[in-house]
This record gives C-alpha cells, sequence and structure tokens, in this order.
C-alpha cells in the first residue's frame, strides 16, 4: 500500500509541474534573429507577432527560417552547485494505534545543511525532532537528494535520509527505560522557485525509526513505521 501511495504523489508531482509549463511562439529568421512571443495573425505571404516586450513584428515568409512553440525561459534557474540548505517540517501520518491504544501519528522537524555537486547530488548532514505521542525522539542524519530536471521553476526530486534517532522520552514508569535506534527515509518532492537562489517545496515519503523498550533487563526492539508529508523551504 505503501509503495502504491508513494507511486501515485510521483505521478502527480511530474503531472502538476508539466501542467504549470507555459508555452510561446518563437520565429527564427533567416538573418539570425529570434522573436518569441505570440502569433496573431498568420498569412501566406506574412506572419505578425507580438514580442514579449509588446512590440509588433510582421516578416515576410521569405525572411522566416522556422516557426516553433516552446516552452517560455525561466527567469532564474535552481542552482547547480554550492552550499545548500533544507528546513522542512509536517506530520508522521499513520492509522495505527501503539501502547495504551494511543495513536502514534507524530509531527517531525529537521534542518539540513550540505553542498550540492550538481543536479544529480546534494550530501548533506542535519538534525531534528520527531513527536510521537508516546515517544520523542532527535534524530541526526546524513542525506543524499537530486534533481530529475535542471534550470525550471518546479523541480521535482528524490531524497534519502539516514542516521540515528536519539530517545529524549522522559521515564514515568519505574523500571522502564528507552533507547533510540536508526532512522531512515526516502521519498520524492517538488521544489517551487521564488528566486534564483531560493524556493519553497512539498514532499512524500516512508520514514522507518527504531527504538528500544527495556524493562527486567530484556529489550523489547521495535519501529515507526510512518508516511512522512512534508513542506518547507530551500536556500
Amino acid at each position: 500500500m505503501k509503495i502504491q501511495l508513494l507511486a501515485i504523489i510521483f505521478i502527480v508531482l511530474f503531472g502538476l509541474q508539466s501542467f504549470a509549463q507555459k508555452k510561446e511562439d518563437v520565429i527564427y529568421l533567416l538573418n539570425g534573429w529570434v522573436i518569441r512571443g505570440k502569433i496573431i495573425n498568420k498569412e501566406q505571404d506574412k506572419i505578425s507577432i507580438q514580442s514579449v516586450d509588446r512590440n509588433l513584428y510582421v516578416f515576410k515568409s521569405n525572411e522566416i527560417k522556422e516557426i516553433r512553440e516552446e516552452e517560455i525561459p525561466p527567469v532564474f534557474n535552481i542552482k547547480q552547485k554550492g552550499f545548500g540548505h533544507f528546513t522542512e517540517l509536517g506530520p508522521l501520518a499513520s492509522q495505527n494505534t501503539g501502547e495504551l491504544n494511543v495513536n502514534t501519528s507524530a509531527f517531525s522537524f529537521q534542518t539540513i545543511n550540505g553542498y550540492k555537486f550538481n543536479q544529480f547530488l546534494f550530501a548533506g548532514v542535519g538534525a531534528g525532532i520527531d513527536l510521537y505521542a508516546t515517544q520523542t525522539f532527535f534524530p541526526v542524519i546524513g542525506t543524499l537528494r537530486g534533481d530529475f530536471r535542471a534550470g525550471k521553476q518546479f523541480v521535482p526530486f528524490y531524497f534519502t535520509d539516514f542516521g540515528y534517532g536519539f530517545n529524549g522520552t522522559k521515564n514515568t514508569i519505574t523500571g522502564i527505560s528507552y533507547e533510540g535506534g536508526t532512522v531512515f527515509a526516502a521519498g520524492l518532492g517538488l521544489k517551487i522557485g521564488l528566486s534564483n537562489n531560493a524556493g519553497v517545496m512539498i514532499s512524500i515519503g516512508y520514514r522507518d525509526q527504531r527504538y528500544g523498550t527495556v524493562q527486567q533487563n530484556i529489550n523489547l526492539q521495535n519501529n515507526y513505521q510512518r508516511i512522512a508529508l512534508r513542506a518547507g523551504f530551500y536556500l
């Protein structure tokens, strides 16, 4: 079920960014000029086009080399190399119940800093807090991320997080203590650029947090498996 849900979200994210792409008419002239805008009149021997700066041009057919419909170039590009930062927060969704029949859905926050080597690879480290109903974790993670496309306002991306979640749960029952464990997450998202170097993002992924419960020298291992829904910003 989790795999099917991720596949559906992946399709929606790509569909969203594809839907957001706008087109424009482009006339390539024999003299090397390129005029972008909207063709408003097309006759057998001449073509009229209104440029992006709202000037009107009329060209004879024998002056034109080629006419295309192309995506409008972005006014900015997401940077392809250099320092990067992510701040993300959102729910860790679940329909399951845990100890004492308490719903174990949670809220999660994390911040990440690292370096973007190219379009496909960002590596970084981060820390955060995961607030479950009955336990609190402080994950310290490494992350690998990358963009599926470059130079656009809407950019789908992947992420994988891995590390250790320190258990900060206060012991309220004598003889019982809580331990942390490894944490792993992976998923897909969509960046929405707001400037050359910054924007907002949304993502969905699978998150697994291991933990231990120690009682009378018996260590019981368990894990929280959640769908992580996040929103945030990047630099």
